[in-house]
């Protein structure tokens, strides 16, 4: 069986190229190598650029075989400049004539229609382009995969795809972890004997900062606020301009560390320095779960995150987390409050996310995900018995 991952990879800084590459490297562990053909160019205008990697994909490949797709909209060109994903349903096609290889896509966004409509006219325009990209999602693969329960129910229920044909698969958790003595880290930050937020992830305009300030305002001068992470895009430059006023106007820079983007050696010392995560995640469209959320729960640091399905959903379910009421920074103060003077209830959050790490690390993503991939062939293979 060869395995073929069709996604955006590093060295482009993006989620889903993360997530294809802690995946990749999770199937390794269980032996399976997966050939990886990375979107250089996500944004690309031209077509043939993604037909040269449909094309690249299916070369000899045989029944026995699997493409993988990372899909998000923004990682698949744009028709003329601006219909973003267009040219996935044409990899599909061509899959669809010249491959003879499984065709399973992780779906990093699923759209809802309920959560599109808030959004207003132009929310409710791309949910319908979204039916387009759906059709043939619905009709051109094998296999859906969500990353979550909630997720799934949403393709079956909105877009009334075959039960069978969707799985829940959850978004892995770090197993590269170390751990380190938090008093040490502290003292090695400069806040040694204080409270320490954490506000991890790239920087976006979608994000209620501001809201955080004025939380951090509000509470004890010993409680301070660790900013890890940079802009990613030109459109949420201006997000970042505005934060620095913020803190400035608000008299909050000796509270505050901007630590810009954190390299990968460095993340331990923060993370374990930590007492409290914040989330400042917007629903957007449907299913979604955090990768920097992921992290946090790897290293087993209480939560704290917007109310917004996907997250409800995983604190009804897993019990790993705690929210707050989005753009609510009175409902933010109180849970922060709460979680610093209730020792019982770090200790449960910190219990129920080992157990959700134990659950959904990578390790055990890996081992679960070549499994699909073997349930595929066993049922054809059962279909075939019964022709026979």
């Amino acid at each position: 069986m060869k395995v073929t991952f069709i996604s955006t990879y590093p060295p482009t800084k993006c989620g889903v190229g993360e997530h294809a590459r802690h995946l990749v490297k999770s199937l390794e562990k269980t032996g399976i190598k997966p050939e990886v053909i990375a979107i250089k160019n996500p944004d690309s205008i031209n077509p043939f650029y993604f037909l040269k990697l449909a094309k690249k994909a299916s070369k000899k490949d045989s029944e026995e075989d699997i493409i993988h797709l990372q899909f998000h909209i923004s990682i698949f060109g744009r028709l003329f400049g601006v219909l973003p994903g267009f040219f996935m349903p044409l990899m599909l096609i061509y899959f669809r004539l010249f491959s003879k290889s499984k065709i399973l896509i992780t779906l990093h966004d699923v759209p809802k229609k309920s959560d599109s409509e808030k959004v207003g006219r132009k929310g409710k325009i791309l949910f319908y382009y979204y039916k387009l990209i759906y059709f043939f999602l619905r009709n051109f693969t094998d296999m859906l995969i969500t990353h979550s329960e909630y997720g799934r129910k949403i393709i079956l229920d909105e877009w009334k795809i075959k039960e069978k044909k969707v799985i829940s698969l959850p978004l892995g958790l770090p197993t590269n972890i170390k751990k380190l003595n938090q008093i040490a880290c502290k003292k090695k930050l400069g806040y040694l004997g204080k409270k320490i937020l954490l506000l991890l992830g790239f920087i976006r305009r979608s994000q209620n900062h501001e809201m955080v300030l004025k939380t951090l305002k509000e509470l004890d001068e010993k409680v301070i606020l660790l900013i890890a992470g940079k802009v990613q895009l030109k459109k949420d430059q201006a997000a970042y301009e505005n934060l620095l006023k913020k803190i400035e106007e608000l008299q909050l820079k000796d509270r505050i560390k901007l630590f810009g983007f954190v390299k990968d050696e460095d993340l331990p010392l923060v993370l374990n320095a930590t007492d409290i995560g914040i989330t400042l995640h917007v629903q957007g469209g449907g299913d979604f779960l955090s990768s920097t959320m992921a992290m946090q729960l790897a290293y087993q640091i209480p939560t704290l995150s917007t109310n917004i399905p996907s997250f409800e959903n995983l604190k009804k379910n897993k019990k790993c987390i705690e929210t707050f009421k989005e753009d609510d920074s009175v409902d933010l103060t109180k849970k922060i409050k709460s979680l610093l003077n209730n020792p019982s209830k770090i200790k449960y959050l910190k219990e129920h996310s080992k157990n959700y790490w134990n659950e959904n690390n990578w390790n055990e993503i890996g081992k679960r995900t070549k499994n699909l991939y073997l349930s595929l062939f066993k049922k054809n293979s059962i279909n075939n018995d019964k022709k026979v």
